[in-house]
């Protein structure tokens, strides 16, 4: 699962590193549906009201079906996520490496396009983040590696970036990350799994809270590595 995979591990990789190749597939075949139909439509009715109006319903479904096959592959390749470990040669690891750059190519454009909206909090929720009520989030959400692992309670304000895997030693180790109630995490402060905000903490951007670190609750911190700020 490390170092040495047998024949039968090592075809399966080859398997899910060449079906990335195939990606850009199905966008290409909805773009070139979309155009023949309105080529069609308009030949055949001109530039009525019906044909706008199906025109505009045909382009946001197609615009929104990308995104909804993201998250329906996330729940059928991987389920729910938990905090574990698990060797580059896995299978598991193959079909994570897999959801990322599916992630990238098919959902992130319209994603980043919700940036500042509620439905980017929809969407994160759908993928498996756990976000409470009155969260402000700020940048960097448009493709998020383990959504399973993010979990913002009440009223935290959260515009820094998350790093809840590592690969060590060619093991990818996942922990969840914390962001408890009131508490702030500023811009291009970068949060290392298992990392632990208490409520009401503040994080400066650009601070690094190291992994498996507990904040204490109130207290602002700073600093690579953060440090607690005189008060």
């Amino acid at each position: 699962l490390t170092h040495n995979p047998g024949p039968l591990r090592f075809v399966h990789r080859i398997f899910w590193e060449g079906s990335r190749a195939l990606l850009p597939v199905l966008p290409t075949v909805l773009a070139l549906t979309w155009f023949q139909w309105c080529s069609h439509a308009i030949e055949s009715h001109g530039f009525a009201l019906r044909t706008g109006l199906a025109y505009i319903g045909i382009s946001l479904g197609l615009t929104i079906s990308l995104p909804l096959l993201v998250v329906a592959l996330k729940w059928v390749l991987l389920g729910k996520v938990r905090a574990g470990q698990h060797g580059l040669w896995s299978g598991w690891c193959c079909r994570w490496d897999f959801l990322y750059v599916t992630w990238n190519l098919y959902a992130r454009p319209l994603v980043s396009a919700l940036e500042g909206t509620v439905m980017l909090a929809w969407f994160l929720r759908a993928m498996g983040a756990k976000i409470g009520r009155r969260v402000i989030l700020g940048g960097a959400f448009a493709q998020v590696v383990d959504p399973d692992m993010l979990n913002f309670e009440e009223g935290s304000t959260v515009s820094g970036i998350f790093q809840a895997h590592t690969f060590e030693d060619r093991v990818l180790k996942i922990a969840p990350l914390h962001l408890r109630k009131d508490s702030t995490l500023a811009a291009s402060a970068l949060m290392f799994y298992g990392a632990n905000l208490g409520q009401g903490a503040q994080v400066a951007p650009q601070a690094v809270i190291m992994k498996e670190e507990h904040l204490t609750v109130g207290r602002r911190y700073s600093g690579s590595p953060c440090q607690p700020e005189a008060e």
